[in-house]
């Protein structure tokens, strides 16, 4: 999928991963983003387009000049997940509108995780051991 608006000097023409580039840069600079969910597109469609681009956290869809995003996110442990959501629907919205020029009527963020901790595997050694 690309956005395209001709215009009488030509054609301006953005691709997709662009528009993931923006809204992927826009969420991870908010408090409680840890990291991205990868979750598989339909694996279908990805075969029979040739596309090796498998994987992404954020799907995008276009009805005629409106954009519609979803992104997967997983949260930092002890935020709250209304708060972290909202900020980012916020940051990717502005970022996209801001850069494309086109309007953004949804942000739909999925919470897919918590990323805890993990804790150190007993077998290193401490840091007074040699």
């Amino acid at each position: 999928m690309e956005i395209s608006a001709k215009s009488s000097m030509g054609e301006l023409v953005i691709s997709e991963e662009v528009l993931s580039s923006i809204a992927v840069n826009a969420a991870k600079d908010v408090d409680g983003v840890s990291s991205f969910y990868s979750k598989p597109v339909d694996v279908v469609n990805t075969i029979k387009q040739g596309s090796l681009k498998v994987m992404s956290p954020v799907r995008i869809m276009q009805d005629g000049d409106n954009i519609s995003i979803s992104i997967y996110i997983n949260i930092a442990p002890g935020k709250k997940f209304r708060t972290v959501a909202s900020e980012v629907q916020t940051a990717v919205k502005e970022s996209v509108q801001n850069m494309t020029g086109k309007l953004v009527t949804k942000v739909n963020v999925i919470v897919a995780g918590i990323d805890f901790d993990e804790p150190k595997s007993s077998n290193e050694p401490c840091e007074t051991e040699e």
